[in-house]
């Protein structure tokens, strides 16, 4: 920033600083001449004889004559000690005005002396006053005047001196004033481009989050929204003031919302909520379902309390679900027609007599998987919701668990066979559990069908049931392709296949370790999985053997 002042020694580096020190001696020039002028002036009237004086005459055309000069010389291709020149002419201008007059010209000396104190060094105000002492000193011997001249000139040179220092340590401090002001303006100028910087990046976070976010006032005002709020409740991109032209409805083409019920109201009132559905209305006709909270904001020092509220649109998420419930309801319905006539027939052949025992118990356990089947498709069209909540405590019962394994790994071993794969039940007492018979042996399926599939040929699979402490153990162990370690943190996700599976070619969803993790999740029971590629995979559970 330019400060207009002139440093002694230094060119014109700055523009403005060049500019500021022409400026000043235009000024400080133009002054002392307007002065001369006024004073010649009001002497032409009163006393004309006296502009005849020869010293007066060529002190005033002097001084006119520096102040054209000083107007006409091209300062801004001189250096800056060019501009010092220009007071002490004045003081020898002004020295031959008090030559040969009583008019006391010499008060004008305190121009150029101003000039020296304010805008330059202490050197140079010194070398002015000394300057002005000795001008005064040669008119009091040219003009031969008495002892009282020589005291007068004493008292204005200290006089002079004395204005000239304090106006001198005044401009020291203004200077010293304005550069600290100049820093702290820099620093504020700082502090507040990087407060800008890091707003404009948080807004530019939010705005790329499609949760809608806005913060709104006790007051009921806005103070600041994201993009997708604004979208969502179609408010002005300049004037964001509610209300949008978008409307809240208790359901999907359901009754509008008034005005004190909705999301906006109720947060301006301070109320806190949890993921609470409502639907919009939007001015282009569009419905979407949104999933709305609210968070009371802690006030600052000198803020107004505040209240956060987080929309989320789950109108796709709602869709999927429903498109989801519909498929399974349409793919069970159907598949309740051929298995009733597998099932029907199955029965029909087991009443004849000439079947042998093989072949007998071959269609008992064709009958058992489809009488599973037909029991697994009523619950998913009985229950929208499928996985560990929809799970009803009434369906368990103390179930021997050891028997269904047995089921379950007669049920594989024509398929183990078919792989050339030896599957075989460890054995051991009986051992009972609290659970769901028909979701242990669901996931006794799942667990064992996965070891014969990923099995190789000459390979073996083992089941173990045991009693361990307060839970029944059920182990499941096969010399398989085995898991990478990296995709075990990730075994349990939904429709997730591990990287070893995907490139052994095998075909398979990646739903059923997720089915296992949510039937044990939902009997309260824990489930590990040790496996170490090309060497097999072990999978243990444990469910608590008395409900909870």
């Amino acid at each position: 920033m330019s400060t207009g002042l002139i440093r002694v020694g230094e060119p014109f580096a700055d523009p403005r600083e060049r500019e500021g020190g022409i400026r000043n001696a235009w000024i400080w020039q133009l002054s002392l001449a307007a002065v001369v002028a006024i004073v010649t002036v009001f002497t032409s009237v009163i006393a004309p004889q006296v502009l005849v004086i020869p010293a007066l005459l060529a002190g005033s055309i002097g001084l006119f004559a520096t102040t054209i000069a000083a107007l006409a010389l091209p300062w801004r291709r001189m250096p800056m000690d060019a501009v010092a020149v220009l007071p002490y002419l004045d003081i020898v201008w002004v020295g031959l005005l008090t030559f040969s007059t009583d008019l006391r010209l010499s008060h004008l000396w305190v121009f150029p002396i101003t000039w020296l104190a304010a805008l330059f060094s202490l050197v140079r105000l010194v070398l002015g006053l000394g300057l002005v002492g000795l001008i005064a000193l040669i008119e009091v011997v040219v003009n031969d005047s008495p002892v009282e001249a020589a005291l007068r000139v004493l008292i204005a040179v200290l006089a002079l001196a004395f204005v000239g220092s304090t106006v001198h340590l005044t401009a020291r401090q203004g200077r010293a004033y304005r550069t600290l002001l100049r820093r702290q303006v820099r620093r504020i100028h700082h502090t507040l481009d990087t407060v800008s910087i890091e707003q404009r990046r948080v807004s530019e976070t939010l705005d790329g989050v499609h949760i809608g976010i806005a913060r709104i006032s006790r007051t009921g005002t806005l103070i600041s929204a994201n993009s997708a709020y604004r979208s969502l409740y179609a408010l002005n991109e300049f004037d964001s003031a509610p209300p949008g032209r978008a409307v809240e409805y208790d359901g999907f083409r359901g009754t509008a919302l008034r005005a004190d019920d909705r999301t906006y109201a109720r947060a301006a009132r301070g109320e806190e909520f949890d993921a609470e559905q409502v639907w919009l209305f939007g001015p282009d006709g569009s419905w979407h379902a949104l999933s709305v909270t609210s968070r009371r904001q802690t006030p600052r020092s000198g803020e107004e309390p505040s209240t956060v509220l987080l929309v989320e649109d789950i109108t796709e998420v709602l869709a999927a679900h429903r498109r989801r419930d519909d498929l399974a309801a349409i793919v069970s319905h159907e598949l309740r027609n051929p298995l009733t006539g597998i099932l029907g027939n199955t029965d029909r052949l087991l009443e004849r007599d000439d079947l042998d025992d093989d072949a007998r118990d071959r269609l008992r356990v064709i009958e058992s998987a489809g009488e599973r089947m037909m029991h697994l498709i009523t619950s998913i069209l009985s229950t929208p919701q499928h996985g560990p909540a929809s799970l009803e405590r009434d369906a368990r019962a103390l179930t021997e668990v050891r028997g269904i394994a047995e089921a379950s790994v007669d049920s594989f071993a024509a398929s183990a066979h078919e792989h050339v794969v030896t599957i075989s039940l460890a054995p051991g007492p009986p051992v009972q559990a609290w659970a769901d018979a028909f979701r242990l042996r669901q996931m006794l399926d799942n667990l064992i069908g996965n070891a014969v599939k990923y099995t190789p040929a000459g390979g073996a699979v083992t089941v173990s049931v045991r009693r361990a402490g307060p839970d029944v153990e059920i182990a499941v162990t096969d010399t398989g392709i085995g898991i990478p370690a990296d995709d075990l943190p990730r075994i349990f996700e939904h429709s997730f296949r591990s990287s070893q599976v995907v490139d052994s070619g095998i075909p398979g969803t990646g739903l059923g370790l997720r089915i296992v993790h949510d039937i044990v999740t939902s009997h309260g029971g824990t489930i590990d999985i040790d496996s170490e590629v090309g060497m097999g995979t072990t999978v243990t559970v444990r469910i608590p053997t008395e409900a909870a």
